[in-house]
């Protein structure tokens, strides 16, 4: 029974996540290409975006506690008792300070908690990076295969979500304060949708490698 809700939550989160991913990108040209709208009314809109775009980040983290808790009930991670309490516990801890960041971007500390946000994830993908390509050499600790490649598909998701994010610090730059002191010019709304095109290449890149986890999930082949 737990397996069964587990699993069920798992596939949610992972349709939570697509879903969230597609009306972002639809919002984003939508927001590069409308230019008849005012400077002001413009960032109105990104601001409702980076609003929206906290639903994946939402999905990703839930996305880990609830795979590793799948993995260790079918003894394919060392993941029960304590342990798995302690993945669930990291993931909230996780999943706060996704939402401290959010919450205080706009604030001196702002700058400094974004920081440390980028560190984490970058330590993060190199822990679960590691896991699975260990794992994928000796077997251990995941035990089957597709699993192994399932956490390291994880892992490009995550770089996936940093080049989206690389895309809008550039943008940040270059863009958008002259569109939000509504004095962009023909050459910084064509900079804007650029950007925001070459994020897309990575989103479709993520959107590829998340359909592929949810078939390693959903198949479970044996790689001899």
């Amino acid at each position: 029974m737990t397996y069964s809700l587990l699993q069920w939550a798992h596939v949610l989160v992972m349709g939570y996540w697509l879903g969230s991913e597609l009306v972002i990108n639809a919002l984003t040209h939508y927001i590069a290409r409308t230019t008849s709208l005012s400077g002001a009314e413009r960032m109105r809109l990104w601001d409702f975006l980076l609003d929206v775009d906290q639903h994946v980040r939402n999905a990703m983290i839930m996305s880990v506690p609830l795979g590793f808790s799948l993995a260790g009930i079918l003894g394919l991670a060392p993941i029960e008792g304590w342990t798995m309490v302690a993945v669930w516990v990291l993931s909230a801890l996780w999943f706060w300070f996704m939402w401290l960041v959010h919450w205080r971007r706009n604030a001196p500390a702002g700058v400094i908690l974004a920081r440390w946000d980028w560190r984490l994830r970058y330590v993060l993908m190199a822990l679960f990076g590691g896991t699975a390509v260990w794992s994928l050499l000796t077997g251990w600790p995941l035990a089957a295969p597709w699993l192994a490649w399932k956490v390291l598909l994880f892992v490009g998701c995550m770089a996936c979500g940093i080049a989206v994010r690389y895309y809008i610090r550039a943008a940040y730059r270059s863009a958008i304060p002259a569109i939000a002191a509504d004095r962009a010019t023909p050459a910084d709304n064509a900079e804007f949708a650029m950007l925001m095109r070459r994020a897309t290449w990575a989103l479709v890149v993520l959107w590829v490698l998340l359909f592929t986890i949810g078939a390693l999930g959903a198949l479970k082949p044996y790689f001899g």
